[in-house]
């Protein structure tokens, strides 16, 4: 390289890095508060005089593509509920190899069986039996689907409810007790007592 080039060459990165040093700081762009929607149900709720709303929202880039969500659910209906089929649910989510299979197919998409026997781990433990059995509490409960012979994936339909399912437990499991109803519409005020 000429030395015309090299002396071009140090000018411009010393340009380069006086612009960087003198250019603002970057900062995330600010989330959407969940708190600000919450605090606008229970406002509705005490309008309409309704018992509330529970809702949930994500985003998520999976291999089978992008997902956002936003869902709601009175808390009326949802207390009212027939729980047979809540349960059913449930009970098929209840074990450390299932939760396994479905966090491989939420992060690899379709999955085949050989796949799906290696997340539940190599070290024999889960019998090709077993796998079965939990694949089929699975599909009975309309969480994944099977696309062709020994082919799995998640059911297109319960990719957000399974995620929230998901994330919900993470937080029953590994955050301390929440302790009393906060105030949302008076974060931090003096409650009154009756």
């Amino acid at each position: 390289m000429s030395e015309d080039k090299l002396t071009e060459l140090e000018r411009r990165i010393a340009h380069l890095e006086s612009r960087v040093d003198t250019a603002a700081p970057r900062r995330p762009p600010k989330s959407p508060s969940l708190t600000t929607a919450a605090t606008s149900m229970l406002r509705q709720a005490k309008e309409e005089n309704r018992l509330g709303t529970v809702g949930y929202v994500g985003a998520a880039r999976l291999a089978g593509g992008e997902n956002l969500w936003d869902r709601q659910l009175s808390l009326a209906e949802l207390l009212s509920a027939d729980w047979a089929p809540v349960a059913a649910i449930l009970e098929s989510l209840g074990s450390r190899p299932r939760l396994a299979l479905l966090a491989a197919l939420v992060q690899q998409g379709r999955c085949t069986s050989t796949d799906l026997q290696e997340s539940l781990g190599g070290d024999g433990e889960q019998t090709s039996g077993q796998l079965y059995h939990h694949l089929r509490a699975l599909q009975s409960a309309r969480l994944i689907t099977q696309r062709r012979r020994g082919e799995y994936e998640l059911a297109p339909q319960a990719t957000v409810q399974v995620l929230t399912i998901l994330a919900a437990a993470f937080d029953l499991a590994n955050d301390p007790p929440l302790g009393p109803p906060a105030d949302l519409l008076n974060p931090g005020g003096d409650q009154q007592s009756s």
